[in-house]
């Protein structure tokens, strides 16, 4: 670097960093959103899909709330979950709804959380068939997005939001009293 213009002498390093970006940039935009369906987890615990073991996984947010929200995603067999960015995450093998509710309630027991709420059950839709269920805290947001790359088995990238806001920023769709 020249010290007196403060310029790079070095092309390359901003052609390879433009290139890099691009392939980040494209990686994150492939792929399609999955649609999904909120069910009635009673319903669906009490019918026979209740009793089917599936792949799950528990994922929790992370950060500088002193109680963390908990999701869960269970799966049919051959298909794959990735997270990304981070997102703590356990497998479980193969569990029931019934059996992923007694988890989160024995996961917020065992972490003395007192907030929490009942889990919010969806069914996750790929090409007009059931491919697994989301159940999560109502503050968060689960998405599942179809990253399924050629004729290869179904590869889905679970993403989520928290929902949460801060006291400190205002919010008019949820107000907060102090």
């Amino acid at each position: 670097m020249n010290l007196v213009t403060g310029k790079s002498g070095s092309r390359a390093a901003t052609v390879v960093l433009v290139v890099v970006l691009a392939a980040a940039v494209s990686a994150c935009a492939s792929g399609t959103i999955l649609k999904w369906n909120q069910v009635d987890a009673a319903a669906l615990m009490s019918g026979p899909q209740g009793d089917q073991k599936l792949n799950a996984i528990r994922f929790e947010t992370f950060g500088p709330k002193a109680e963390q929200i908990i999701g869960y995603f269970l799966y049919k067999d051959g298909v794959e979950v990735v997270t990304g960015e981070g997102i703590p995450h356990a497998k479980l093998g193969k569990k029931t709804l019934r059996e992923v509710m007694a988890d989160y309630e024995g996961v917020k027991k065992s972490r003395m959380y007192s907030s929490g709420s009942s889990l919010l059950v969806r069914e996750v839709l790929r090409g007009g068939s059931v491919v697994g269920y989301s159940a999560s805290d109502l503050n968060m947001d689960v998405q599942l997005w179809d990253i399924t790359q050629g004729d290869g088995p179904p590869v889905l990238r679970l993403v989520y939001r928290d929902l949460r806001r801060d006291y400190d920023s205002p919010d008019l769709m949820r107000p907060h009293r102090r």
